[in-house]
């Protein structure tokens, strides 16, 4: 029998420490597994937040439903001019310098407690959505550079838009019509008309509303004092051949068209050559359509998808390209007065 001595080390077993070699093997093993990980982490990501957008904008055309339920089936206006504080208005009778601000689609919704406001933002914005035109007194209500519409900049402001403070989503001008509503406010022989729920044939693939670029600055126009938001206005799909983006002169035999005629992709430019611009919404650097959303899973040569909210209440994520392609923002100019408001065959 061998006698050990305590403490005799020499006789138990060594753990052997890790090699240089080994340790280095690894970690380079570590950093492969991260960068197969880490994609496929940032495209489930993506797609959780398109999810949360989709069933926002969901919640909105439930919300939509309410309202023409309550209003003999009538949209409302993307927007009027109040006549008061308390956001009475009248179509017929809007002051001109706007005092008290916009009354925006997403108010006469959310007013009647159908929705909450938080159901106008989608969580792939920086901070939800893009501001009021005039965002009020919270600073977290602007963004930076952005002035409100008494050609002020900064908070805090004396002006709070009847608005969501944030959003996501853009109306179909067609459907949901800007306030011109007398040639006085058009400034042209058409005006705006509100539009019957009836006068849509093809609910199911007529878009009532999508999601903004998340750009907001594709919906501001240069003020005197830096950016103005013009989140209160809809987005015109259409393009009159007599008299291009101005549908309030469009000519009674001229008809509309899907985009510039014989322009490339209906006048759509790329995601990357959008995101250093200024005011498409008002039609200053390029079609009106451009200000809608690429920032989806599921893209293409344009950039990524975006989500649609069809007139049935249905909602899809596809491209904006492909919207144009399947003519899915109306057959007419529903909202627009006077005769051949229809939208001519082909691009």
């Amino acid at each position: 029998m061998t006698n050990r001595r305590r403490g005799d080390k020499s006789l138990g077993r060594v753990r052997a420490a890790f090699t240089l070699i080994e340790l280095l093997v690894v970690v380079a093993i570590i950093a492969l597994l991260i960068s197969i990980l880490l994609p496929a982490l940032n495209g489930a990501r993506r797609s959780a937040k398109a999810v949360k957008c989709a069933a926002n904008l969901r919640s909105v055309g439930q919300a939509f439903a309410t309202y023409l339920a309550e209003n003999r089936a009538f949209y409302p206006p993307a927007y009027v001019y109040p006549l008061d504080g308390d956001g009475n208005y009248d179509l017929k009778n809007q002051p001109y310098g706007h005092p008290y601000g916009y009354a925006h689609w997403s108010w006469f919704l959310f007013n009647r407690g159908t929705v909450d406001p938080n159901a106008f933002t989608c969580p792939e914005f920086p901070n939800g959505g893009v501001p009021r035109t005039n965002p009020g007194s919270e600073s977290r209500d602007w963004e930076v550079g952005e002035q409100f519409d008494q050609n002020s900049s900064g908070p805090p402001g004396s002006l709070t838009d009847w608005q969501a403070p944030r959003v996501a989503f853009v109306a179909n001008a067609a459907i949901v019509p800007r306030n011109k509503f007398t040639k006085e406010l058009s400034g042209g022989e058409r005006y705006n008309v509100l539009v019957s729920e009836s006068a849509i044939k093809e609910g199911r693939r007529t878009v009532l509303a999508a999601e903004f670029n998340r750009n907001w600055r594709l919906a501001a126009v240069q003020g005197g004092g830096g950016l103005l938001s013009k989140s209160h206005r809809p987005v015109n799909p259409f393009y009159n051949i007599g008299s291009g983006t101005d549908e309030y002169r469009a000519s009674a035999g001229g008809g509309f068209t899907y985009g510039p005629p014989g322009a490339k992709d209906y006048g759509l430019w790329s995601l990357s050559a959008l995101e250093d611009k200024v005011g498409v919404i008002e039609g200053e650097a390029g079609p009106e359509i451009n200000a809608i959303g690429r920032h989806h899973p599921g893209g293409d040569k344009l950039g990524g998808a975006t989500n649609f909210l069809y007139v049935d209440g249905s909602v899809a994520r596809k491209t904006i390209l492909e919207t144009m392609k399947q003519r899915e923002w109306g057959s007419a100019y529903y909202s627009l007065s006077g005769p051949n408001t229809q939208v001519l065959p082909g691009q």
